[in-house]
């Protein structure tokens, strides 16, 4: 059900444990490997695209459940709701530099950033199902006067499917194929300069 998220997950793995080395004939055909998985050279997943919109879905996910969360958490803590602007607002600075900060790190083929970015995404989600639930519950067995937790709610279930798919596409698996290729490319750079500079002190 998972197919290109899971074998995303398999390819970072090997190819992190394959960049162990630091010999040159053997980083060489991990790169042409690398580059026969993303495929042509033209492309939607050329472009950071797909990640991007991930991290756009991941956002709009949480941004759904942000003030039902607050005006809930203030009303238990008796603070005066009038500030509950203030804490949405942190919490949504917290987060969005949270979940650009695990899209940078995948974008480096990093594949601790690309799990920590499932991570954030799928404890979301989780948190949008339970707002989802919570939400309809009240609506069926509860007095109601204003329907925007349902609607927010609904949204928010979708926008966490959505990334879901989204992530479970070729073009996206194509993506990570492409940043773990250029991240085996900047490896070989690395060593090919230490060889120059070291040939360099050598002749001096």
């Amino acid at each position: 059900m998972m197919k290109y998220i899971k074998n995303s997950l398999a390819l970072s793995a090997v190819v992190k444990s394959k960049m162990a080395t630091v010999d040159l004939h053997q980083l060489e055909p991990l790169k042409e490997e690398l580059k026969a998985q993303f495929g042509v050279p033209v492309g939607v997943h050329m472009t950071g695209i797909p990640l991007a919109l991930s991290t756009l879905l991941a956002i709009f996910c949480y941004a759904m459940l942000q003030v039902s969360l607050w005006l809930l958490l203030f009303r238990w803590l008796e603070l005066p709701e009038f500030k509950v602007m203030m804490g949405v607002f942190s919490a949504a600075s917290v987060y969005c530099l949270a979940v650009m900060s695990t899209m940078f790190m995948t974008t480096r083929g990093s594949l601790s950033g690309y799990k920590l970015h499932i991570f954030v995404i799928t404890l979301t989600g989780l948190m949008s199902i339970v707002y989802f639930l919570s939400t309809w519950i009240l609506l069926l067995f509860g007095p109601v006067d204003n329907y925007t937790p349902q609607i927010t709610s609904l949204l928010g279930l979708g926008f966490f499917c959505l990334n879901i798919m989204w992530m479970n596409t070729s073009i996206f698996y194509r993506s990570i194929a492409l940043t773990l290729h250029n991240r085996v490319w900047r490896k070989q750079l690395k060593i090919e300069e230490k060889q120059m500079s070291g040939s360099n002190d050598n002749r001096k």
